[in-house]
């Protein structure tokens, strides 16, 4: 199959379909992934535009839908949310159809798990218009924790076999989709394309001589912050128990940025562990990388992750690295060389590696500049040159 262009100019359109835009609070780092790469594919090759699923309206969601307006990228789907997810499946569909007709897309790229099963239906539409292909990235390593048997109908079995191309954003979860039965069989093999980061954080201008803290954040140190959606995933529980446990030895103070549905119950934990003027809720910002290098470290408490961008960012500003010892931390932090690694749901080892980076902070410094250069291969740039050469090759060869 020749490598076709979609328009006029030469470009290729790309479809990236995200969940939603109200990233650090519904949404999260698969969703800020597929945004970032729609801004950042060459438009010489290129036509991007962004399917949302679900729009509420809120801050955030607006500041994300005019950055990519302003950027000439266009916007369809913006379904406000139902009753249910499930619900709301059909006539997410049923927009998704009418922008493939409009818009024409040689490639639908999905970022999150419903978004794959509206973009397998999306295949309905191949015999109305030349072959649409489908592909995915898988930006965790439990994408259907919670449904087990979803795992074993989707992902074990059928998205091997009906997606066109599926991406891992890490060596673990590349290994993971290559081991599938089916995917052996059919000798489907996953691509690997690393998250990145923008280049302009390696800039030694990018946030100017001294970056301000913004006034409504407390400044106190010494202070370890950690960022992400407040779900189970991000295990903040354990990471408040390691918080009292360094407590119990010197002042430590935890900056908690994000919202989500666990919110409530780690307001109750910090209330019932006594650090009520140790632990400060954030909320979800826009600002956080005005925050990040006012931190004495930064942690990922996560009991299971892809590729941590907010690790990245912080790696890139230089602040100091603890992370728990899962999927794709441990594939950019190297223990005691760029970052603290401690294994997940243990609070005293947590507690130690805090207490390691406050007492030697000389030591934390070249581990934090260590991790520097291993950040400056983890560019937004290079992921897009990465996923460019896929697109091309889908294009020119097919699956």
């Amino acid at each position: 199959m020749k490598l076709r262009n979609s328009n006029k100019s030469g470009q290729t359109r790309v479809v990236q379909l995200v969940a939603g835009l109200d990233i650090g609070s519904r949404d999260g780092g698969a969703e800020y992934f597929g945004v970032q790469l729609a801004r950042f594919l060459s438009r010489q090759e290129f036509e991007p535009a962004v399917f949302i699923m679900w729009y509420n309206g809120s801050d955030t969601e607006k500041k994300w839908l005019n950055t990519l307006l302003d950027e000439g990228i266009q916007v369809a789907g913006l379904n406000k949310p139902g009753r249910s997810a499930l619900y709301d499946l059909l006539p997410i569909y049923k927009k998704l159809r009418a922008f493939v007709g409009e818009f024409k897309p040689e490639i639908i790229h999905s970022h999150s798990q419903r978004g794959d099963l509206i973009a397998l239906a999306s295949k309905s539409l191949r015999p109305c218009r030349p072959y649409v292909y489908v592909i995915r990235t898988v930006h965790v390593d439990q994408p259907w924790l919670n449904r087990l048997w979803a795992d074993f109908v989707f992902n074990q079995l059928l998205f091997p076999l009906m997606f066109d191309a599926e991406v891992a954003v890490s060596g673990v979860i590349q290994n993971k989709l290559n081991k599938r039965l089916v995917a052996r069989v059919f000798g489907k093999e996953a691509e690997l394309c690393y998250n990145g980061i923008d280049v302009a954080f390696f800039d030694e201008g990018f946030l100017g001589c001294n970056p301000c803290l913004p006034l409504d954040v407390p400044d106190v140190h010494p202070c370890i912050g950690v960022v992400g959606r407040l779900v189970k995933q991000k295990g903040i529980s354990y990471l408040l128990n390691a918080v009292y446990r360094v407590n119990q030895h010197r002042d430590v103070y935890l900056l908690i940025i994000g919202s989500g549905p666990l919110e409530s119950d780690l307001r109750n934990q910090v209330q019932e562990l006594g650090l009520t003027d140790k632990v400060y809720f954030l909320g979800k910002r826009l600002d956080v990388i005005q925050i990040l290098p006012h931190l004495d470290a930064i942690v990922s408490s996560s009991l299971w992750e892809g590729l941590s961008t907010v690790l990245l960012e912080a790696m890139a500003l230089r602040v100091p690295v603890i992370a728990t010892d899962v999927s794709g931390s441990r594939e950019i932090i190297h223990h005691k060389e760029t970052g603290l690694l401690v294994p997940p749901k243990d609070p005293d080892s947590l507690a130690e590696a805090i207490l390691e980076i406050l007492d030697s902070p000389d030591e934390a410094r070249r581990m934090a500049d260590r991790a520097y250069e291993v950040a400056c291969n983890y560019t937004i740039q290079n992921t897009a040159v990465c996923y460019a050469k896929l697109y091309h090759q889908l294009l020119k060869h097919g699956p």
